[in-house]
């Protein structure tokens, strides 16, 4: 392999090194927090929670509009071309942006509490306004490749909220329900406290670089090329993953969004190690795609490869356990959603093809075409959506889900070729075994070897 090929995939393993470790320690603290959630809300409950959690959702759009992304992608991008200035105005202009939106958002919150008289709309705008705030650390860390520092946050919030459950019962006297629903928002402050001195060191390369020479007329211009696209995007897609829980809601009621929720928890848990990598390389396209496209397209093509066959098994393996994960993480009343877990499994197949889809778009400047693929699959999804929950139950969105993915992954790959033919990345390639494959096996290979010999002697 050449150098510039080693040091690629070692940022690319150091990435999933980390993302690996955060998806470890924070789904084991999501299964203690889930199990301790479950029992500490009943089925009726727990869909009101996750129904104001999809007001909360849908509401984030309007924190960044949609930007982190670009700003991530761009200050990747001037960073690789030594351009610091123009990183720092970036991150600069994207942190008062977000505190702006962030106490507008909670303001709003408040007053549609105060309104309806429900004291969980007020929780939600202060995690609105916490999210927001994480949301610039996140952008710093990632756009910087600090994989490392992105994961460390993660593990903070996760484990901040695991010990904020346990506590529950020492700190709320008031109704459940709403003392689960304040752990989201501390969990975000602490983090915050936590995240300040590594906020500060992965800013010393900015702290004496000027700025000159920026200013609104330049974040107008990105932001009409790409900025403008990109924040339509994000409310269609926002507002088409909760379309599940509001049809739930019409044509079932609260006990069927509280099944799909359960489902779409565990589902969640395992999802996380797969878009791990898409969070590792989403910097590194718009880093690299000037550098050597056709280096970048073979390092796409065998993670599509492997993550094809590791989401494979994982459906087939979490199938199998389905019964004993619902009933180990949320119990016996909760059963029901084991048929629609096992069916969210096989989207991890499907997103094989996706992960380097989105990384694409941005990194070629493609995000109206995204936001045209956004509505056309979101408007199919809101039309079988009904239909499938009406004839086949609570299951039924699992199966839309399924088509929403798989049209996805389609209609995506289909437009990425016509626009630019080298991001094309066969599908059957999956089933091709090639040098490099024979290379890593050999590698793993000799690893093992030199492991079970250092044991042998060791002992």
């Amino acid at each position: 392999m050449r150098r510039a090929d080693t040091s690629l995939w070692r940022r690319i393993l150091q990435g999933m090194t980390a993302f690996s470790a955060d998806t470890l320690i924070s789904n084991l603290a999501a299964v203690l927090s889930a199990a301790l959630v479950f029992r500490y809300l009943d089925v009726s409950a727990y869909g009101r929670l996750t129904l104001a959690l999809s007001f909360y959702t849908s509401a984030t759009i309007f924190l960044d509009f949609g930007l982190g992304s670009v700003c991530t992608a761009e200050v990747a991008r001037a960073r690789g071309g030594g351009n610091l200035g123009w990183a720092k105005f970036l991150l600069t202009s994207y942190l008062w942006l977000n505190v702006i939106t962030g106490c507008g958002g909670l303001m709003v919150f408040l007053l549609v509490g105060y309104g309806w008289r429900d004291p969980l709309w007020t929780v939600m705008g202060f995690y609105l306004l916490t999210t927001a705030l994480n949301g610039v650390i996140s952008v710093l860390f990632h756009s910087y490749t600090r994989y490392r520092r992105l994961a460390a946050q993660s593990i903070i919030r996760s484990l901040s909220r695991l010990l904020l459950l346990a506590l529950l019962p020492l700190w709320w006297r008031g109704e459940a329900l709403l003392g689960v629903a304040w752990t989201y928002p501390l969990m975000d402050v602490i983090a915050l406290l936590m995240a300040a001195w590594l906020v500060r060191r992965a800013l010393r390369d900015l702290r004496d670089v000027r700025v000159e020479g920026y200013s609104l007329a330049s974040l107008g211009v990105l932001f009409r090329q790409q900025g403008i696209y990109a924040t339509l995007s994000v409310p269609v897609k926002r507002i088409a993953d909760q379309l599940p829980v509001w049809f739930l809601k019409a044509l079932v009621g609260d006990t069927g969004v509280g099944i799909y929720g359960a489902a779409q928890k565990g589902f969640s848990l395992l999802y996380a190690f797969f878009s791990a990598l898409e969070t590792t390389i989403f910097p590194l396209v718009s880093e690299q795609i000037e550098v050597d496209r056709e280096r970048l397209r073979i390092a796409l093509r065998h993670m599509q490869k492997y993550t094809f066959w590791l989401g494979l098994v994982v459906a087939v393996l979490g199938g199998l356990g389905a019964h004993w994960l619902i009933l180990l993480v949320e119990g016996p009343k909760y059963l029901a959603a084991v048929p629609v877990f096992r069916l969210m499994l096989w989207q991890l197949v499907i997103y094989a093809f996706l992960q380097p889809q989105r990384p694409m778009f941005y990194a070629l400047g493609l995000q109206k075409w995204l936001l045209a693929l956004y509505l056309f699959n979101s408007l199919t999804q809101a039309v079988v959506l009904p239909m499938a929950i009406s004839a086949m139950g609570i299951i039924g969105t699992a199966w839309a889900l399924l088509f929403y993915a798989a049209l996805s992954a389609v209609t995506r790959m289909l437009t990425l070729r016509r626009l630019d033919p080298w991001t094309f990345i066969d599908p059957r390639s999956v089933f091709v075994i090639d040098g490099f494959d024979r290379r890593l096996w050999h590698t793993l290979q000799a690893w093992l070897m030199r492991r079970s010999r250092d044991g042998g002697v060791s002992e």
